[in-house]
């Protein structure tokens, strides 16, 4: 069952990040620049609805119905992806996907932490979830590269077949996983959350916060410090490229030394991090890559452990997505229009990051 809950688990959350990253990339390639900008900003606003609309379900109804739904939400957006090209449909499987990817990561993160619950190797076990991020993005761009090189970007919808492809051995370990459903459930999940579980949810967005300015920072941000963008994308493809071992060797420390340790030393590589930059920009992005895999690695023990057994659907995954869109969205921007230098830009969220790792360590 093990094994079957993490390959599962891996599988699905590789295809949600495989498809978000593919429709965000192709949003501003093959689609006129309003389309594609709404079909961008879509996905950020889905994400958060749907970590509240399968939360509301995994608390309430069924843990497996909310994992089952995400599933069946992802496939037939991927379907309408490879299927048409008309723009309500295009904009209709957008919303489909960034509903499911806002239900699915802290859907997966609790079946495989409750599937290891007496594992010495739990908090690396779940760590390894993350590696779903590096490899959906090398997976997309790598499609991309193809599209453009070898063929055209008028066949983009096939590029979705891969989805569909991965999604069927996710099915099958599925299947095969017995996850266990909650004896008492919440009346109103996100109502409770809001009301009685505020400071988990702050708490848990201050931990995630600065991980999510690390990664766009150096995926998104970066390229506005180069003039070449063929050359950037190579950098932040050799930077990704390494935390296909920078994760799970953070993932290893986090179980051995803890948790809130490895996260404090993502904070210390984070603000190391610039500075490198500034000197070589390959070795900078290496550096926030490895600081990101530091900060991400034991992020599904942390969150899955911080809210009790009847909110954990709603909350873990609000307290993912929320976090994702203010770190992830206003890091870029504050960058962009003021052209502060990046180490005084992130200062704030490592102090955010940093109080919330001593408030979580004390009350533990």
């Amino acid at each position: 069952m093990k094994n079957s809950a993490l390959i599962a688990g891996l599988l699905l959350t590789i295809t949600e990040w495989y498809v978000f990253f593919l429709i965000s990339q192709l949003s501003f390639i093959v689609f006129p620049i309003s389309l594609g900008a709404l079909i961008f900003s879509l996905g950020f606003l889905g994400r958060v609805l749907g970590s509240m609309l399968f939360g509301h379900i995994g608390d309430k109804v069924s843990g497996k119905l909310s994992i089952v739904l995400v599933l069946i939400f992802i496939f037939f957006s991927s379907l309408i992806f490879l299927l048409s090209d008309s723009t309500p449909a295009i904009v209709f499987a957008r919303i489909l996907q960034s509903l499911s990817l806002g239900g699915e990561w802290g859907s997966v993160s609790i079946m495989v932490s409750d599937s290891l619950m007496n594992s010495r190797y739990r908090v690396f076990i779940l760590s390894l979830i993350q590696l779903a991020v590096p490899l959906g993005l090398i997976l997309s761009t790598f499609m991309i590269f193809l599209l453009i090189e070898f063929f055209t970007t008028k066949l983009w919808n096939y590029t979705f077949l891969v989805a569909i492809i991965l999604l069927i051995p996710s099915i099958v370990f599925l299947s095969k996983v017995n996850i266990k459903e909650q004896r008492a459930t919440s009346k109103v999940p996100l109502s409770e959350v809001l009301r009685f579980y505020w400071r988990e949810l702050l708490l848990g967005i201050g931990i995630k916060v600065s991980e999510s300015a690390d990664f766009y920072i150096f995926t998104s941000y970066i390229f506005a410090l180069s003039s070449t963008s063929r050359i950037t994308s190579v950098l932040v493809l050799i930077a990704i490229l390494t935390q296909l071992f920078s994760m799970p060797l953070m993932g290893y420390l986090a179980n051995n030394v803890g948790k809130e340790r490895i996260v404090l030393l993502g904070l210390l590589l984070f603000l190391v991090s610039p500075l490198m930059l500034e000197r070589n920009i390959l070795l900078g992005e290496v550096m926030f890559a490895t600081a990101d895999s530091a900060l991400y690695s034991p992020q599904s023990a942390i969150l899955v452990d911080l809210f009790n057994k009847k909110n954990r659907f709603t909350g873990t995954n609000l307290t993912y997505q929320l976090a994702s869109l203010l770190g992830g969205s206003s890091a870029p921007l504050i960058l962009a229009f003021t052209h502060l230098p990046i180490f005084y830009v992130i200062i704030p969220y490592v102090m955010v990051t940093f109080t919330s790792v001593i408030l979580i360590k004390r009350g533990s």
